[in-house]
C-alpha cells in the first residue's frame, strides 16, 4: 500500500497537495511550517507505513516535551486501529505491533534519546529541541541508516533547526508550507491572529518564516557576519534588550 492510500484509510480523507509530496519522499526530510498545517498528522502516517511494512523497525518521535511527543504517537497509534493493527504493547510511551516493530515516544532531553537505535527518527517542533538533545537524537540512526525527518515552525534565525534548514546538503529534501497554503485554515483567523500580533511574530508563527520579533528590520544572517555572534543566548538577550 502506497503512503497516500495509507493516509487515506487511516485519516479517512484525501491529504492536501504539500501531504502528497511530503508522503511520496524517503530521504531525509525537513519541513519549516506554520502552525496547524497537518504535519503530526502525516508524520504519524509516515512512522505507520515503516512500523507496518518493514517488520521488526523502531520508530522514534522526539518532542520538547513527552506530552508533544505521546501526541504525536497517538495520532500513529489511532491511524494503526483504523487499518486493523493489533497492538500487542500501548503505553504512554511506546506502541508495538505484532511484527514486531516499535513506535516509541521520547521527551526533549538528551538522556532519555541516547542508547535508542533506530529506523525512522522524526523530531517534531524541532525548533525547540535543546541543542544537546538535537544531537543526540541525530545519532540514534548512525548504525541503521535510518531516515531522519525534522520539521517545525520557526522560533527565531538560529539554532539547529535553523542550520538544518539552511543546510545546502543535498541529502535534506526540504519542504516548506504556510498556515495561509491549507484549506483547513480559515482567511478569517489568519486575519484576526494578524491584527493581534507584530508582523514579524504573525510570520514567524503562521508564515513559516524565520524572523526577527521586536528588532525591526535586522537581517539575522548578516547581523551574524557583524558581530560574529550568532548563538541563541546572545540573540536572546538582544530580544530582552530592545525597547
Amino acid at each position: 500500500m502506497t503512503a497516500r492510500e495509507l493516509f487515506i484509510r487511516m485519516q479517512d480523507s484525501e491529504p492536501l497537495a504539500w501531504q502528497e509530496e511530503y508522503l511520496r519522499e524517503t530521504k531525509d526530510t525537513v519541513l519549516l511550517k506554520g502552525r496547524q498545517v497537518g504535519a503530526s498528522t502525516t508524520s504519524g502516517v509516515v512512522a505507520n507505513r515503516r512500523a507496518i511494512y518493514w517488520p521488526g523497525s523502531t520508530v522514534a518521535i522526539v518532542s520538547p516535551s513527552m506530552k508533544q511527543s505521546t501526541e504525536v504517537k497517538d495520532r500513529a497509534k489511532n491511524g494503526l486501529i483504523a487499518v486493523g493493527e493489533h497492538l500487542v504493547k500501548d503505553s504512554a510511551g511506546l506502541i508495538q505491533l505484532r511484527n514486531g516493530s516499535r513506535i516509541i515516544s521520547l521527551p526533549g532531553s538528551a538522556k532519555s534519546v541516547r542508547g535508542w537505535s533506530v529506523d525512522l527518527l522524526i523530531l517534531d517542533e524541532a525548533a525547540f529541541i535543546d541543542q544537546e538533545t538535537f544531537l543526540a537524537a541525530r545519532a540514534t540512526t548512525a548504525a541503521t541508516g535510518g531516515r531522519t525527518i525534522v520539521q517545525s515552525t520557526p522560533e527565531g534565525p538560529y539554532g539547529m533547526f535553523y542550520d538544518v534548514w539552511l543546510d545546502p546538503d543535498p541529502r535534506w529534501a526540504k519542504f516548506k508550507i504556510t498556515s495561509a497554503e491549507v484549506p483547513t485554515i480559515s482567511k478569517e483567523f489568519l486575519e484576526r491572529e494578524r491584527a493581534t500580533m507584530s508582523e514579524e511574530e504573525y510570520l514567524q508563527e503562521y508564515g513559516a518564516q524565520f524572523t526577527n520579533p521586536g528588532l525591526g528590520l535586522i537581517d539575522p544572517e548578516r547581523l551574524g557576519e557583524l558581530t560574529g555572534k550568532d548563538d541563541k543566548e546572545w540573540w536572546n538577550r538582544m530580544k530582552a534588550s530592545r525597547p
